[in-house]
């Protein structure tokens, strides 16, 4: 049996070298959305400031960093580049600007950046920071949880203790924010800014946004395109599911989010990134006919010489330090 195992174990590391050579420095996407120190992070969207400046140091070392929009057209041609990678934020904190900005600018690395146009001027728009506010910031939630949402009730009894679920229908904090985020996401604005201010009031506090967890402003978006290196992306007006819409939201989403970049930044807007990574062929090519030249998605994987401009993948980086970074992005490709 011993031996088995063992052989079996030789096998299994013989085939993972195989895949890794076999993509050896292959070009990667990176994914970030904000740098700072969020009071809570359950999505692990947040790089500490030092995390980040050292990511960069070592990605500098490792990779070649290139413009997103000229890897995507290498990519297009079939020239997959070698040792290649792109640096992008989605949704366009202020946080971004404050704080990851320096980093680039000090190590001369270009980057994209996707901007969710609506959230400029809304702060609601980020509606899943007010959502862990609540759930996840309140030293004490009420023990029972009665809320209708869509048309359906739903009651839990929460407990910090809670397993997943159990008979009584206990829940802890963790998992009611994520149930709660599932069944929020789909709704329309409206609709879900009325669940989050019930929630708000159940769970004694308020559902106005705060201003750490704020997008860039007009003028930080115009001083953010300034910067030589820096690209601006489309993210949608207001970060729907995308294959949710109907055809003439769709298309209002992809081409007023363009249009508003393009008229903040003066510039062009080739680029575009999925909300939630959620996409499906209507949407795909909704982007395409919007006047796009590349979409990213959230599919953690290298770029390789057959990848979709449309849907090109990308690693999700987390708030690692230089050795998990090493082994959670370097090993890619």
């Amino acid at each position: 049996m011993s031996g088995a195992v063992t052989a079996r174990q030789t096998v299994s590391k013989l085939l993972q070298r195989g895949r890794l050579l076999a993509g050896f420095n292959r070009p990667i996407v990176l994914m970030y959305h904000r740098v700072g120190a969020p009071l809570v992070d359950p999505w692990e969207l947040a790089v500490s400031p030092r995390n980040f400046a050292r990511q960069i140091e070592v990605l500098t070392k490792a990779r070649d960093i290139v413009p997103l929009q000229w890897l995507a057209q290498r990519l297009r041609e079939g020239r997959p580049p070698k040792n290649a990678v792109a640096i992008t934020f989605d949704d366009g904190y202020a946080d971004v600007l404050q704080n990851a900005v320096p980093t680039l600018r000090r190590m001369n690395c270009p980057a994209t950046v996707f901007v969710t146009t609506h959230a400029i001027t809304d702060p609601s728009v980020f509606w899943w920071d007010i959502l862990s506010r609540i759930i996840l910031e309140m030293p004490a939630l009420p023990n029972a949880l009665e809320i209708e949402i869509a048309g359906r009730n739903y009651d839990w009894r929460v407990r910090e203790d809670a397993m997943q679920a159990d008979s009584n229908n206990a829940i802890n904090r963790t998992k009611l924010h994520f149930d709660l985020h599932a069944l929020l996401k789909p709704l329309r604005a409206p609709e879900r800014e009325k669940a989050l201010e019930w929630l708000a009031r159940w769970a004694g506090t308020d559902a106005s946004p705060r201003g750490r967890d704020r997008a860039m402003t007009h003028s930080e978006l115009r001083q953010l395109a300034d910067i030589d290196g820096v690209s601006i992306g489309a993210h949608t007006c207001t970060h729907p599911s995308l294959p949710l819409l109907k055809r003439d939201d769709l298309e209002r989403e992809i081409s007023g989010s363009r249009q508003k970049c393009e008229e903040i930044t003066g510039r062009r807007v080739v680029g575009f990134a999925y909300p939630f990574g959620d996409v499906d062929g209507s949407t795909a090519n909704a982007v395409k006919s919007a006047g796009m030249d590349y979409a990213v998605t959230t599919l953690p994987r290298e770029a390789g010489p057959r990848v979709d401009p449309f849907r090109l993948p990308r690693v999700a980086v987390a708030n690692w330090d230089e050795a998990d970074f090493r082994r959670m992005v370097l090993c890619h490709g």
